[in-house]
């Protein structure tokens, strides 16, 4: 048995913890609530939704703007293909990559599905004051683009800038 190692004002200063308990809280009243009656995981709805939002695009664009794993996106897109909500094309300007559209059933299927996803999020946001929505909005923006280095392991980085330097050389 031990005492708390993290103090209570840590906790409460770390900011993934309430971030978390948003993102959980939401994903799971629309699973609960939506998604469960449509018989879709979240995942494959995330990338459904993320090409109707992005339009035609490359998984890698996806992962990208999403943060979904690119192996996770990458069955959730053969799933999503099996269903007919999704299909791929070659990408004309680069033969060895594919582009990830909407199919007719896969636009009316997220028709039909967005609006009960918004009302879930709607019984949040319509809690809060619009100019507090707004600058909620805001300040995930500035966190999101403050964390964008974090996307890339730094080791990456000294790797990318250690074979700049030794070619340099």
């Amino acid at each position: 048995m031990h005492e708390a190692l993290i103090s209570a004002k840590e906790v409460d200063d770390f900011i993934m913890v309430r971030a978390i308990a948003f993102v959980t809280r939401i994903q799971r009243a629309v699973q609960r609530d939506v998604l469960r009656d449509e018989d879709i995981p979240v995942l494959e709805w995330r990338l459904l939704y993320s090409v109707a939002r992005l339009g035609s695009c490359h998984l890698a664009l996806i992962t990208q703007k999403t943060s979904i794993d690119p192996a996770h996106g990458s069955r959730a897109v053969s799933a999503l293909e099996d269903k007919g909500l999704i299909v791929r094309h070659t990408d004309p300007e680069n033969r060895r990559r594919k582009v990830i559209s909407l199919s007719d059933s896969g636009k009316a299927y997220v028709e039909r599905i967005w609006p009960k996803v918004q009302a879930v999020m709607k019984s949040v946001t319509d809690q809060l004051d619009p100019r507090d929505f707004e600058e909620a909005k805001r300040l995930l923006d500035l966190l999101n683009e403050a964390a964008e280095p974090l996307r890339t392991k730094p080791e990456d980085n000294k790797t990318k800038s250690d074979a700049g330097s030794i070619a340099a050389e």
